[in-house]
């Protein structure tokens, strides 16, 4: 970007933040809500002779048990909490192993203290010596806060407020991205700027969005909100209340839901936790869970009444390590509860391609007792593919990951789980479409082991993808290339998808899965989404990388009566790994068991049961089987319910309205069918039997119960009428004050 577009975007941003401090109810632009949503290798030396490199499947055989690993103590106080009763050190000796044997006995009696597996060496929790951060620290501007005092209202500068946000609980002024200094006096220089922004002609075009708007108490500026007076937090949600504490939504009858956990987060310094540029970042489920809670009014403002405390720094590359140690040691400077409960029910969200084994060893070492929310579930060393085990079953969360805008609007707006969309026999067997060489080379079958130009990266994606093809590429109904041009269509027709990991988690399980293709997971050693706290045998099938050359063998063996539950299962499965109350209503789910309530569970559970295995969760508590089952015992057994349920509201399929004159099968689908079909769903409602009137803009369906969080759905499915989607409703809340806003 050259040094005009910098001195315009400034310009721009300092004309409209200039106005901020002296506007007493800020009339907003709503930017658009899109949020963009990019693998390490490992290479293996390269034999001259390309058969030495086949893989040793005995060595690749997934053993299925969790190691010990060896972990540093953190330090060793004595909590003044009322609800731990043993000081960390005793901690260390109570518990030694990941395995559930012995976490189980190892646990404090309090259900609200939840232990972590800990080790045996005196390593002080101190930052590693030298870590590389991809992002370099800004310029000072923040002023020394002083030690936590009693609650009351602190205020800052006026010229703070003039340019800033004020945050009145610690007097501290977060300054917007453009400015920088004590008092936000200074310009930020264009190098660092242009991490974090866009340029002048793109923000003019499509302004970078901000944590739920605003909540209309800020003005959007660069992606970052710049609240009103007497308003702080990333989302301007935040004010001193009339007991000299925070409080949330002030004025506006806000009050966390029912069902617990409840959240808090701490407010941070923004240029670690807020500032984005979401077109340059690759996975958002940190922003989209961060968004969620508070419409699903699970967030408290004073961290005694939360069950789970965020901290919202942002983590996705190997070098963001030394950030944590600034936050983590920020945090204890100015709240208590961290200290309190020596890092435990505290979490982070990373979105690197190893998760928690992105990081070093020191920073893993120093934050054992957190929860860590990734994509990558590798809970033992993978020595092939040099990958280090990351993930702690019952400590840690793999979950899923949230979809680009243009994977929605290319592939799951035309999902066939949706009641309107067509439902003909899958009748092929195996797909597969996708990078398939570590070397990013094209398979060459005229090759022995692995068909690749090179055994360099053989390890990628654990050879899982190699060995498929090497061994089914030729397989009559199985289709594995590089790319599909029919693939929308051909991820409709084919009874299996192969769902491998990449050079670290992948996207397929859930993308499949929410596709109604049923996953084949070929990752050993590696929990995939959610599990095991959900039932992935119940809709998918695992094999074992020793298991590949007879994949074929296993998959036939699922015979049709087995294939339909599996399908009956997933209608269920899919909407634990959408996150639906953020992005819209895929399959005319209302969200109420989408990704994010499903982390809620987990977390309570955890909560509840420190040292049950997950797996065990369902028999345990009636309420989480209820909830992985979509209100059923099992998941089958919702999927059956739907059938019958959208039968009765869509008798007449829509093939049958769009063709009369010859039989609608895979030919007609692929010669323009599906395009057809298409454009009537949009447009016309034939079919439907309407029961009664939408209840609070949502979908016009029976048989829907309000969400905790009192949110309904727009729809981003094509097979929905064009007046229910998402961007159109969007574009009249817009008018009216804002889309998402509270």
């Amino acid at each position: 970007m050259g040094a005009k577009s910098w001195s315009l975007l400034l310009a721009v941003a300092l004309g409209v933040t200039a106005t901020v401090g002296s506007q007493s109810k800020l009339q907003y632009a709503a930017g658009s809500l899109t949020r963009p949503h990019l693998p390490h290798r490992t290479s293996l030396h390269e034999s001259s002779n390309p058969g030495e490199n086949l893989p040793n499947l005995a060595n690749l055989r997934n053993r299925g048990s969790l190691q010990t690993t060896t972990r540093a103590k953190p330090r060793c106080e004595t909590s003044q909490h009322p609800f731990v009763t043993t000081s960390l050190c005793e901690h260390q000796r109570r518990t030694r192993s990941l395995k559930w044997s012995a976490a189980a006995g190892s646990r404090t009696a309090d259900s609200r203290v939840i232990d972590a597996a800990v080790a045996d060496d005196d390593s002080p929790m101190e930052p590693p010596v030298a870590l590389l951060a991809q992002v370099p620290d800004p310029p000072p501007q923040l002023v020394a806060s002083p030690p936590p005092g009693p609650p009351g209202r602190r205020p800052c500068s006026e010229p703070c407020y003039l340019r800033a946000t004020c945050n009145e609980e610690l007097g501290r002024c977060d300054c917007p991205k453009q400015l920088t200094g004590s008092e936000c006096q200074g310009n930020t220089s264009a190098s660092y700027l242009r991490y974090f922004t866009q340029t002048a002609k793109q923000e003019a075009a499509q302004p970078l969005p901000c944590l739920n708007r605003c909540n209309a108490r800020g003005k959007c500026v660069l992606g970052e909100c710049v609240c009103e007076k007497g308003f702080f937090s990333a989302d301007c949600s935040l004010s001193i209340g009339p007991s000299g504490k925070p409080v949330i939504l002030e004025g506006k009858g806000y009050l966390p839901r029912d069902q617990r956990p409840y959240i808090y987060v701490y407010d941070i310094p923004h240029r670690y936790s807020s500032w984005y540029n979401p077109r340059r970042m690759d996975r958002e489920a940190h922003w989209t869970l961060w968004q969620q809670m508070l419409p699903a009014r699970v967030l408290v403002a004073d961290g005694d009444e939360a069950d789970w405390f965020f901290i919202p720094v942002k983590l996705r590359n190997s070098g963001d390590g030394p950030k944590l140690f600034k936050v983590i040691k920020y945090i204890q400077q100015h709240w208590p509860w961290y200290d309190r409960l020596q890092g435990h029910r505290h979490f982070v969200i990373h979105m690197g391609d190893s998760g928690r084994g992105e990081v070093s060893e020191d920073v893993r070492q120093a934050f054992i007792n957190m929860t860590w929310l990734h994509h990558w579930g590798l809970y033992e060393d993978f020595p092939y593919s040099g990958w280090k085990a990351a993930h702690r079953p019952g400590k840690d969360v793999v979950i899923p990951v949230a979809f680009k805008t243009k994977v929605v609007k290319d592939l799951l707006s035309y999902s066939p789980l949706h009641p309107r969309a067509q439902h003909l026999h899958r009748d092929r067997g195996l797909l597969f479409a996708g990078r398939i060489c570590g070397d990013y080379s094209p398979p060459d079958t005229s090759k022995s082991w692995p068909h690749c130009k090179t055994n360099k990266s053989i390890g990628y994606s654990q050879g899982a993808r190699q060995m498929v093809h090497f061994y089914h590429h030729n397989r009559t109904g199985y289709k594995v290339v590089t790319a599909d041009h029919t693939y929308l269509l051909d991820i409709m027709r084919y009874r299996w998808c192969l769902a491998p990991s990449g050079g670290g988690h992948g996207h397929r399980q859930t993308l499949t899965a929410a596709m109604g293709c049923l996953p084949v997971v070929v990752s050993d050693q590696v929990m995939q989404p959610f599990e095991p706290e959900l039932d992935w045998s119940a809709f998918s099938v695992r094999v074992a990388l020793s298991d590949v050359p007879g994949m074929h063998n296993k998959l036939d063996a699922v015979g049709d009566i087995a294939y339909d539950r599996m399908q009956a299962a997933v209608q269920c499965a899919a909407q634990h790994l959408l996150y639906s109350s953020s992005n819209g209503a895929v399959m005319q789910e209302d969200g109420r068991w989408d990704a994010f309530e499903t982390v809620m569970e987990i977390l309570r559970m955890q909560q509840l049961y420190p040292g049950l295995d997950p797996g065990e969760y369902g028999n345990r508590d009636e309420r989480f089987r209820l909830f992985m089952g979509c209100g059923h015992e099992h998941m089958a057994d919702h999927g059956y319910a739907q059938r019958q349920a959208w039968k009765d509201r869509y008798p007449v399929p829509l093939e049958h309205v769009y063709s009369n004159q010859r039989s609608f099968g895979w030919d007609v689908m692929y010669e323009g069918g599906l395009a057809a079909l298409i454009k009537r769903a949009g447009t016309k409602s034939e079919g439907l039997v309407r029961t009664g009137g939408a209840q609070g803009g949502d979908l016009e369906r029976e048989g829907v119960q309000e969400r905790g969080g009192g949110l309904q759905l727009c729809s981003v499915s094509r097979w929905d009428v064009t007046t229910d989607r998402c961007e159109i409703r969007c574009m009249k809340a817009v008018a009216n004050g804002g889309c998402r806003s509270w």
